[in-house]
């Protein structure tokens, strides 16, 4: 659904709902019309609100830009942080170009080179809202896959798609609301971090075949569902591939889940 669809939708919602109210007042069964759409128009965004989070819309293909080019950085910061809806962060990026993203409403980038660092700041409106976000209603980031750096990720109610598999991620933090989250750890470091926080959350991790993992589980009451074959628990809150310390590729996971459930495979 594109985003002037999403518009006619939601207005087109809000008139349904007024007309019913003084067809309603007009029969005598209501007298305060603005109190009653009120209640109704703050019900409305809220489902409005709680089904476009977690609720695919149709594919559709669309144009990247770049918004940042690289400048000569050698290595990049990049934090992310997203209220609500979806958004998906790969690789894919040209050499030239840190970071691309789709055209949207609700979109600041800005940047700062400090030597050989560079270091982005991305903030990306809501995208269940009909005059705000990109035509598919998902927001598209590519990153350069040759640059180390440290990612951040700030979510809010949001279904996110984390494939970090070609990236140069060293460190990777992720704080995460209400949220359906699926993670790919990189596939090409050695010794990648990822800490990772979340309140009622769905979280699933992906390791690539071939890298090593180190799971380490802090005090959580989530339910934890960890791929014991590949990741054997060596003590209480630690699981790890037999193969950790000699393995050419691995990540070190360290999960606080709340009300999560977090899937390791």
């Amino acid at each position: 659904m594109s985003a002037s669809q999403r518009w006619l939708l939601f207005w087109g919602c809000v008139l349904l709902l007024l007309g019913l109210l003084f067809g309603l007042r007009a029969l005598g069964v209501l007298e305060n019309v603005l109190g009653y759409f009120w209640a109704g128009f703050l019900l409305l965004a809220g489902i409005w609100l709680v089904a476009s989070a977690f609720i695919a819309p149709p594919a559709e293909e669309e144009a990247l830009r770049a918004v940042v080019d690289l400048q000569g950085a050698r290595r990049a910061s990049l934090e992310f942080d997203h209220g609500a809806g979806q958004i998906r962060i790969t690789g894919g990026a040209p050499p030239d170009v840190l970071l691309m993203a789709n055209q949207g409403t609700g979109l600041k980038v800005s940047s700062q080179l400090e030597g050989d660092l560079l270091k982005v700041k991305v903030d990306c409106g809501p995208t269940f809202v009909p005059f705000l976000g990109p035509e598919s209603g998902v927001w598209v980031f590519q990153i350069n896959e040759e640059i180390p750096l440290n990612l951040k990720v700030d979510t809010g109610a949001s279904q996110a798609t984390l494939d970090l598999s070609d990236l140069q991620v060293v460190y990777f933090k992720l704080e995460g609301g209400a949220s359906s989250i699926t993670l790919i750890p990189p596939a090409r470091v050695t010794g990648a971090l990822i800490d990772i926080e979340t309140g009622v959350a769905n979280l699933d991790i992906s390791v690539p075949e071939g890298v090593a993992a180190r799971i380490r589980l802090k005090e959580s009451i989530g339910a934890f569902s960890i791929d014991q074959q590949r990741f054997p628990c060596l003590e209480d809150g630690i699981y790890q591939s037999a193969d950790y310390d000699q393995a050419a590729y691995r990540v070190e996971l360290t999960l606080e889940a709340g009300l999560s459930s977090v899937t390791v495979r």
